[in-house]
């Protein structure tokens, strides 16, 4: 088998049995690896019955066919179960330096079933793996784990990926941590590791003298001369210089130029004095020391930032990157980035999701606001916006569940549940929504509203879509406006396909926008496997795991009546006026793109000098132009004033048509009415098994969406 070993770890930490497991060829040609192939191991399992917490569900690590190839951006791995925060599929992607070693040491993946009795920590040297006792690691934060398990090994060069106090603890946003700053963080699936006792995983390959790898590849000379040519490629391209100036940060000037930053809970349109303190820009100039890249990957977005001084002072380690620095900073209307880079240091201490922890605490900053909440019900904690110091001090309180930290570590739909004001609790299937507001591109709406574990943004490729750094024609889909229907559910399908590809290859979305083909991706594969994929086979793979993460949905209990958004991002904002940016963004991007695909635009030596263009003068300047274009831009009118005539058509275009969207998607995916993928869909998918096992639900029990009253906002008549 090549680009993969076939050998997939089996630990059962009840019995302390350790196995491996083959899996034939047949199934990786299938689902090739990552989450697509990890779904198809909990399908089989029927991991669907477990108790996201109890010892049947099974925590799955998988790596792709590119883990072991040394291509940039490959070097990721999926993490994967029943998520205790949604209870349906749970996955979270992880970068880093794990993934590569965990391949080469000669495993595909890790499957996880039981409880252990007491903490413990599983060791991998090749094939030689054995449970330790954790006890003396139970209770260190993440950093300190990385620290103390290698010389605890006596192998420095170990890999480990861990849980901290809020894994240990079940939080139900814990994240799974390596390389510090590189979270496996969605869906709490570090609340699953928790709850088996497993503190950690640690990894080291070493090769014999005169042994072979055990990871082989189709086309070793094709290999080869492909690293070559993407390294090539990514030093001279525009998007890669941005992302090694200012990292994901690089999107808070103009993902607010655009009206796409949250803030203030999803209440304000544009925060200026925000924008300006936690971009990427300001990272770069203050606190930043250095870049850091996961294993073999010259984009390098990662910060490493430093504090020296003041009540926020932290030792050099991983900076915020853009969901970070919006959840811990927009979302809470905190502006102070040395306290934002400790908070984020404190979360991933504690290994929790930052997305969760600024949605849950943004409700409870508004429910205090609004009477819902009290001092009496909080504990004393008095909540409200720019207060970085109880932001700070609740983080180890939520990772240990002491005090109000226990209500809020159940996540934003179980705190709003027990207390009220879930008009403040922004989130999707129990997941709360990230950072990127689908009244800037429509597409978002979809994207939240239909990915398998709730709302996502990295699942499929939209928001780069509508931005216009991602060209989907390439995959016979031809981008639509922003704040437009029509088309948009054709978009979102094609896009999702992409974002499936990315998630069973393991390949990290940032590189494929730096070499923008899909057809590059697939190149990569079949050099790696051999499988040969046509660009149709391709794409259809794609197909068979979204509809599998799908049915598993629908197997948990998911139904059309989860397909939605809370009202307060579908409908205009409470304060200020969006801009209508995103087509501007969108057109000098795609015309970029398209001058670069020139004759002239192909020229090495002009593509690197434009890169450290870029890099030095072109983005400072694009932030501050975007910015003064969006201060003559048409307004939205703000909610709550008379609507007069002129500004119907107005309100048109600031409020989502989600009902049209939905509907239209539900007729392009085969859904039926509840949500459930239609049994001919399944078997043209090869997935019959799959259809059988969701007879028992056609026509029982999953009621439809109650459609516009569910949403509570403005739905807009007549044409999309």
């Amino acid at each position: 088998m090549n680009g993969n070993t076939g050998k997939i770890l089996e630990v059962n930490l009840s019995t302390g049995a350790l196995s491996t497991r083959e899996l034939p060829e047949a199934v990786y040609r299938d689902f090739l690896g990552g989450s697509a192939l990890a779904a198809k191991i909990f399908f089989d399992r029927k991991g669907w019955l477990a108790d996201p917490l109890g010892p049947d569900n099974p925590l799955i690590v998988m790596t792709g066919p590119l883990a072991a190839t040394g291509l940039p951006g490959a070097s990721r791995l999926e993490v994967c179960g029943r998520s205790p925060l949604t209870g349906i599929w749970g996955e979270a992607s992880m970068g880093g330096h794990f993934a590569p070693d965990l391949k080469r040491a000669g495993w595909d993946g890790i499957v996880v079933t039981g409880a252990s009795a007491k903490p413990v920590f599983l060791w991998v040297r090749n094939d030689q793996v054995e449970l330790r006792d954790a006890s003396g690691l139970w209770g260190l934060d993440s950093y300190e784990t990385e620290t103390r398990l290698p010389e605890l090994l006596g192998e420095k060069r170990a890999k480990v990926m861990s849980i901290g106090p809020a894994g240990e603890n079940r939080v139900r946003y814990a994240g799974i941590v390596n390389d510090r700053g590189s979270l496996a963080a969605r869906c709490g699936l570090g609340a699953v590791m928790g709850s088996k006792q497993l503190k950690a995983i640690a990894v080291s390959h070493r090769l014999k003298t005169g042994a072979t790898s055990p990871v082989a590849f189709a086309d070793e000379e094709g290999m080869k001369a492909l690293r070559q040519e993407i390294a090539e490629r990514i030093r001279s391209d525009l998007t890669a210089a941005s992302l090694r100036a200012y990292g994901s940060n690089m999107h808070m000037q103009l993902g607010m130029a655009i009206s796409d930053i949250p803030t203030q809970n999803w209440r304000q349109a544009l925060w200026e004095e925000g924008m300006e303190a936690l971009s990427g820009m300001t990272v770069r100039k203050t606190i930043q020391t250095k870049v850091h890249a996961c294993a073999g990957c010259p984009v390098a977005c990662k910060r490493i930032v430093k504090v020296s001084e003041g009540p926020y002072a932290m030792a050099e380690g991983p900076g915020p990157e853009y969901e970070g620095a919006a959840s811990l900073g927009t979302m809470l209307k905190i502006d102070n980035l040395p306290a934002v880079a400790k908070a984020n240091e404190l979360a991933n201490r504690m290994g929790l999701d930052v997305i969760s922890l600024g949605g849950t605490l943004a409700w409870a900053i508004e429910a205090f606001e609004n009477g819902v909440l009290d001092a009496a019900k909080t504990g004393g904690i008095e909540f409200g916006w720019n207060r970085p110091d109880v932001l700070i001090a609740l983080i180890p309180q939520i990772a240990r569940r002491q005090g109000f930290g226990n209500e809020l570590a159940e996540g934003v739909k179980r705190a709003a549940e027990k207390f009220g004001g879930a008009e403040y609790a922004i989130q999707v299937k129990g997941l709360e929504a990230p950072m990127h507001d689908p009244r800037a591109m429509w597409s978002m709406a979809l994207s939240y509203a239909t990915n398998p574990r709730g709302a996502c943004h990295t699942k499929d490729v939209n928001l780069e879509t509508e931005i216009g750094a991602f060209d989907v024609a390439q995959i016979g889909v031809e981008p639509t406006p922003a704040h437009s229907a029509l088309g948009k559910a054709a978009q979102t399908i094609a896009t999702q396909q992409v974002g499936q590809l990315l998630g069973s290859s393991v390949m990290c979305v940032y590189v494929i926008l730096c070499f923008q083909r899909v057809e590059d991706l697939r190149r990569m594969v079949n050099l790696a496997t051999g499988f040969n994929y046509s660009m149709d086979e391709f794409l259809r793979g794609a197909d068979r795991s979204w509809y599998l993460k799908r049915a598993l949905g629908n197997l948990m209990g998911m139904g059309r009546r989860d397909d939605y958004l809370p009202a307060r991002i579908l409908t205009p904002h409470l304060e200020g006026h969006a801009t209508q940016l995103t087509p501007l963004l969108a057109g000098m991007n795609r015309a970029t793109l398209k001058l670069l695909n020139t004759p002239l635009g192909r020229n090495q030596r002009l593509r690197e000098w434009l890169a450290r263009y870029t890099e030095k003068s072109a983005l400072p300047s694009m932030f501050k132009n975007i910015m003064l274009m969006g201060k003559f831009s048409p307004r939205a009118r703000a909610a709550g004033r008379r609507i007069r005539r002129r500004d119907v058509e107005e309100l048109r275009r600031r409020t989502v048509n989600f009902d049209y969207l939905l509907e239209d998607y539900y007729r392009l995916r085969e859904l039926d009415s509840n949500g459930v993928p239609k049994p001919e869909r399944l078997r043209s998918l090869g997935l019959s098994e799959v259809s059988e096992a969701l007879v028992s639900l056609r026509g029982t029990g999953i009621p439809p969406s109650r459609r516009t009253k569910r949403f509570g906002g403005v739905s807009p008549a007549g044409q999309p």
